[in-house]
């Protein structure tokens, strides 16, 4: 039976283009778990290492040890020996992430931001995945007014995390984020708007007549 299997509502977004807001907000809608950050904390523990070394590395290409242990070979070859000699790869977050991604939802049906769940839970019989994206200037301003900084500042963290989020999924996933036809809907939230959004994923969710039929 179909409705016997949690819905999972999966989205991919641009930094900045409101993939926060509106997977809680559906999720609200919809009465369903909102999974984010669960994931970081539920990654540290698997992978035995802290929340924010899990954060430092997340869907970024380098990760936080690696980046480290770059560092301190220049400045302090002592302090560089005395550090892990294994440190934690992009592909072990990832996988850990993977797994506290199948497990946090399990028997629930939830809406889960980012970290590549719209390509581990490809194969879901009942998955929605969602891209949200929209141009540079818009997500600028969103997350100048987030952060209360300056417009130089809010451009520049766009460009490079959008770099990083690209790299990350590419070498992760051997897919593009920006690719539509990989997403069940593609939505630019600069044109849109949020609350326009929220209404097209809802009504399409509800569209889905399989989703809910055994």
């Amino acid at each position: 039976m179909v409705n016997d299997i949690p819905l999972v509502i999966t989205i991919n977004h641009k930094f900045g283009s409101g993939g926060a807001y509106l997977g809680q907000r559906i999720a609200e809608k919809l009465n369903m778990l909102y999974i984010d950050h669960q994931i970081i904390d539920m990654t540290a523990r698997k992978l035995n290492i802290s929340s924010e070394e899990v954060t430092a590395g997340d869907e970024k290409p380098t990760s936080f040890w690696h980046s480290l242990l770059q560092y301190f070979a220049y400045i302090d070859t002592s302090t560089y020996a005395a550090l892990d000699s294994k440190p934690v790869t992009n592909h072990q977050i990832f996988n850990a992430e993977a797994e506290a991604i199948l497990e946090s939802y399990k028997g629930k049906s939830a809406v889960i931001l980012g970290r590549g769940s719209s390509y581990i839970l490809a194969n879901h019989p009942r998955h929605v995945s969602i891209f949200l994206y929209a141009d540079s200037a818009y997500r600028a301003s969103r997350i100048r007014e987030i952060n209360n900084i300056s417009e130089q500042e809010s451009l520049k963290l766009v460009k490079s995390t959008d770099k990083m989020r690209d790299l990350y999924i590419r070498e992760m996933t051997g897919h593009e984020l920006e690719d539509a036809c990989q997403y069940h809907l593609s939505l630019d939230t600069g044109i849109l708007g949020l609350d326009e959004t929220e209404k097209i994923i809802l009504e399409y969710i509800h569209s889905r007549k399989e989703l809910y039929n055994s």
